[in-house]
């Protein structure tokens, strides 16, 4: 809202001094005009998608999984051992344990929504669940339309599967070459940028991207250390590309815009879990194994933000 100003000229006349019933007149009406623009100010708020919950007079999601002791949330649970399901299809492995845990802190029951990684932006905006239940890297397209936690809840070496035969030995061959990845995934967003001169194949699901590279139709495959196991118990002539990681992304929760309240509660059950070892000791329960049989370097998250380098 803007006010425009009237240009005053120096009076001709002997200036008169204000009387008491003036001033209170012009102060009524500064009153008037305060109260009028808060007003607008809360009306605009309101109608305005991802201002915070105290600004337009909402409750936080918090206080709706407290009130109702439920939690919607939505998830892919396609991913071992970050999260999959057990034998008898419950949620497990590394990331929903953290969840799992998260909300018995609450006194809240999870009730999950399956959604594909790739559409889960999408669900949160359209209000299809209350809170992602697990992790994505924090791109800043994705920041547009979720709020990201302050506080990792891992951290994620990416690395390279070759086809069977390649004869690649170094990261940077793979540009001009095929490429399959996961779509909607970090690893498409910044392979692009990396190796501008590479083709790209989205899949749906990650085994389709590793199927691709294992039949030959893709030279290879960026994908998550977690992904490393599974993808050659499934496909053992696939080949791990020797080297550091191509690079290290940082995944948290995402909740509905604005919501501070969450966030703030959020970031401080992750601190407190983080400073008492458990993230990094359910890293190296759930993770590993697998990486220790490839010699993978990994990174668990420690009483700071910062990666720090686990030995697993």
């Amino acid at each position: 809202m803007s006010v425009e100003e009237t240009e005053l000229k120096p009076a001709i006349t002997t200036p008169s001094f204000p009387t008491r019933r003036s001033l209170l007149k012009i102060g009524g009406a500064a009153a008037l005009g305060a109260g009028a623009w808060a007003l607008a100010a809360c009306e605009q708020s309101s109608n305005t998608q991802g201002t915070t919950a105290n600004a337009a007079g909402e409750s936080s999601v918090l206080d709706k999984w407290l009130s109702t002791k439920t939690a919607k949330l939505g998830v892919d649970l396609t991913f071992p051992p970050i999260q999959f399901k057990d034998s008898s299809g419950k949620p497990t492995g590394y990331q929903m344990e953290l969840t799992e845990a998260m909300m018995a802190d609450l006194g809240v029951t999870p009730q999950y929504v399956e959604i594909p990684f790739g559409q889960l932006f999408a669900g949160l905006v359209a209000g299809k669940f209350d809170m992602m239940g697990i992790s994505a890297t924090i791109l800043p397209s994705r920041a547009l339309k979720g709020l990201f936690s302050s506080f990792p809840v891992f951290y994620e070496s990416i690395v390279v599967l070759l086809k069977p035969g390649s004869t690649v030995t170094s990261a940077s061959e793979l540009d001009g070459k095929k490429i399959a990845v996961l779509q909607g995934s970090s690893q498409e967003a910044s392979s692009k940028l990396i190796y501008p001169n590479a083709t790209f194949s989205p899949f749906a699901q990650l085994a389709d991207a590793v199927n691709e590279v294992a039949a030959g139709r893709a030279d290879a495959t960026i994908l998550s250390e977690f992904d490393v196991d599974t993808s050659i118990q499934a496909h053992q002539d696939l080949k791990l590309l020797a080297g550091p990681p191509l690079w290290v992304d940082a995944n948290t929760y995402l909740m509905p815009l604005g919501d501070y309240k969450l966030q703030a509660w959020v970031n401080n059950w992750l601190r407190y879990n983080a400073t008492h070892q458990r993230l990094v000791s359910s890293w190296k329960k759930w993770l590993g194994p697998g990486l220790q049989k490839y010699h993978l370097t990994t990174y668990g998250v420690g009483p700071g933000t910062e990666p720090e380098l686990v030995t697993v």
